[in-house]
C-alpha cells in the first residue's frame, strides 16, 4: 500500500441520543492520502538478450522468435526492450519469453547511453544470452565488456546461467575469430554457440542450448519471500495543539486531533458547526484562541480548513 484512504465519517444516527433521535449532524470522511510516485518498469523474462550496440539482437530475437522488431544496420536501432516468445517445439512446456535490451557500451553501469535504463530490465530475467558480433574489431574485449558492466550493475547477474552467442559468423572476419573465442569460452566453462542469425545459422542449436539452460534457471531462483502482513496501527493523537500566526496573519491551529474533527465536520449544517464549537471549548483551543488576540472576523486555519472567527458562531471560509 502507498497511500491510504481516509477513515469514513459517522452518520447520523451514530449522534442520536433518547432526546435528540434525529441528528442533522454528521461526520465527512477523512481526506486520504495524497502522493507523486515515480514508477520504473523492469521487465520479466525468461531469457535476455545483452550485448553491445549492433551485435545482432534485434536480429537474433527475429530468428527465435515471431518478434519483428526494428532491424537497421547501425547502432542503438533500438531503443526500447523488444519481446518475444519462443517455440522449443515440446507440447507441454511453457514457452519462454525472450526480452532484446538495447545495446550497452563501456560505462553503462554508470549511465553512460542510458545504462541504467537499459540494464535494469536484464535484473528479472532467468537466463542470460551475450550476443558477440564476431565481426567486430575484438570480440574477445566485447564480451569482456558486457561481464565488467554487468557484475558492476549488479554483480547478482553474473551467477545467473549465461549462453554466449557468437554472430554474424556468415563474415569472414567472424568466421576467422570463432576457433580462439570459442575455445576461451570453453576454458571458462561458459556455454557457447556460434550462430548467423541474419542468415538462421546454428538457430536450432541455440534454441536447444536455451531449452537446456532454463530447468537449471528455475532450479537456481530463490522462493519468493512470503508476503508479510503489515499492520496499521491507531496512533494516539491526544489532545495536544498549538497556536501561531502565518505569514499572511492568519491564526494557525496545529494538531492532529483538532485538524481532524474540522476535516470531518460539515460547517454548511448549523448543528455540525455548534459541534465543532463545542469541541473547540473542550479541548481548550477556544480559550486559547482567545487568549492569541483572536478577533470577530479573523481567519483560523485548522490544516487545510480555514474558518472564519465569530464569537458565537462558525462560518466556513469558501
Amino acid at each position: 500500500m502507498v497511500a491510504r484512504g481516509g477513515r469514513g465519517g459517522l452518520g447520523n444516527k451514530h449522534f442520536a441520543t433518547s432526546t435528540h433521535q434525529a441528528p442533522k449532524h454528521a461526520q465527512k470522511g477523512e481526506p486520504g492520502e495524497e502522493r507523486w510516485l515515480r514508477l520504473e518498469l523492469r521487465l520479466i523474462a525468461d531469457v535476455g538478450l545483452v550485448g553491445l550496440p549492433n551485435a545482432g539482437k534485434s536480429t537474433l530475437l527475429a530468428a527465435l522468435t515471431a518478434a519483428r522488431p526494428k532491424i537497421a544496420d547501425y547502432p542503438f536501432t533500438t531503443l526500447e526492450p523488444n519481446l518475444g516468445v519462443m517455440d522449443l517445439g515440446m507440447e507441454d512446456q511453457r514457452l519462454p519469453t525472450i526480452a532484446d535490451v538495447p545495446g550497452l557500451i563501456e560505462g553503462a553501469s554508470e549511465g553512460a547511453g542510458l545504462g541504467h535504463a537499459f540494464l535494469r530490465h536484464v535484473e528479472r530475467t532467468r537466463v542470460l544470452v551475450h550476443v558477440v558480433d564476431g565481426s567486430g574489431r575484438d570480440p574477445e574485449w566485447d564480451h569482456g565488456v558486457i561481464r565488467t558492466e554487468l557484475a558492476a550493475h549488479d554483480p547478482a547477474l553474473l551467477e545467473k546461467p549465461i549462453l554466449v552467442a557468437f554472430n554474424k559468423l556468415d563474415l569472414p572476419a567472424a568466421a576467422a575469430a570463432w576457433p580462439a573465442f570459442r575455445a576461451a569460452r570453453e576454458r571458462e566453462g561458459l556455454p557457447v554457440v556460434g550462430i548467423a542469425a541474419a542468415e538462421g545459422r546454428g538457430i536450432d542449436e541455440l534454441r536447444t542450448a536455451l531449452a537446456a539452460l532454463l530447468p537449471s534457471a528455475d532450479a537456481m531462483a530463490e522462493p519468493p519471500e512470503p508476503a508479510g502482513v503489515v499492520i496499521h496501527r491507531i496512533e494516539w493523537m491526544g489532545n495536544v495543539f498549538s497556536i501561531d500566526q502565518g505569514e499572511d496573519g492568519a491564526l494557525r491551529v496545529r494538531g492532529r486531533r483538532i485538524e481532524r474533527i474540522a476535516a470531518q465536520t460539515n460547517f454548511e449544517v448549523e448543528e455540525s458547526a455548534e459541534r465543532f464549537q463545542r469541541e473547540l471549548v473542550r479541548l481548550g483551543v477556544d480559550a486559547e484562541l482567545r487568549r492569541a488576540g483572536v478577533e470577530a472576523g479573523d481567519a483560523v486555519r485548522f490544516g487545510s480548513v480555514e474558518l472564519e472567527w465569530e464569537p458565537d458562531a462558525w462560518a466556513v471560509e469558501r
